[in-house]
């Protein structure tokens, strides 16, 4: 497998895992956020301000876009740290990273070295994460009637939340070794935190973990049994055998 691709949420950490990943093997990183702000700056703008002025132009995403695809035609190995690159690179392993809101706020209002995403306080951030989501979840949809949150996009979906970097770079070390061997490996792992136990299924005994995901949230149907031993472990991740968005 030539190519990488790593979609995910703002502060979920696509940075921290394409230098791992490229310390490990022999791949180089091409950011799609860099191009973009690049963009941006040449406006004028930020990146929220950016967004929100191209929602109906399709142009400047082309750019971005069409310069990921012809990438993704070479032989080249390449990790591409892109929102849309799954669907522009369809031939990698496709890498979905999610972190809830509050903690993607922490990372980004700690991080000095973002200098393009500076807040002056950390509500003004966390508002202008969810609303340049918002804006990108919608101008996608418009422009490639493509759903971001739809997880059976990706290979591997791994949330950040609560575990360290240790933990989340080798799982997806493993999980895209055993891909490219076509071993069998778990696809979805998600913070047992970030997942709500509805009255009595904590107690459910079932053998697979089962999650709907409705309006940001994700809704234990089965398996709550799992869960709830998993946050009297203190675990940081759990494997989940479903997500129904």
């Amino acid at each position: 497998m030539n190519h990488i691709t790593l979609s995910g949420e703002l502060g979920s950490g696509k940075s921290t895992v394409a230098n791992y990943l490229i310390s490990k093997m022999p791949f180089k990183i091409v950011s799609a956020g860099l191009l973009f702000r690049q963009l941006a700056a040449k406006h004028g703008m930020s990146a929220k301000e950016f967004n929100e002025f191209i929602e109906n132009d399709p142009k400047y995403d082309h750019y971005v876009d069409d310069t990921m695809a012809e990438l993704g035609r070479t032989d080249e190995k390449i990790i591409f740290d892109s929102r849309m690159a799954w669907h522009f690179v369809p031939s990698s392993f496709k890498i979905y990273l999610y972190v809830d809101v509050d903690t993607a706020t922490e990372r980004i209002f700690n991080d000095t070295g973002r200098v393009s995403e500076s807040y002056s306080d950390k509500a003004t951030a966390r508002q202008e994460i969810i609303d340049r989501r918002k804006s990108e979840l919608l101008r996608y949809q418009n422009f490639y009637h493509c759903n971001l949150d739809d997880y059976s996009n990706y290979d591997l979906i791994v949330d950040t939340s609560h575990a360290t970097k240790d933990e989340v770079n080798e799982l997806i070390y493993n999980s895209f070794k055993a891909f490219e061997e076509g071993k069998k490996y778990t696809r979805i792992w998600l913070s047992p935190k970030s997942l709500i136990l509805k009255g009595g299924v904590e107690n459910d005994p079932s053998d697979k973990l089962v999650i709907n995901k409705k309006d940001g949230q994700f809704i234990v149907e089965k398996g709550g049994l799992r869960v709830k031993k998993a946050l009297e472990n203190r675990k940081t991740l759990v494997a989940v055998d479903i997500v129904n968005c």
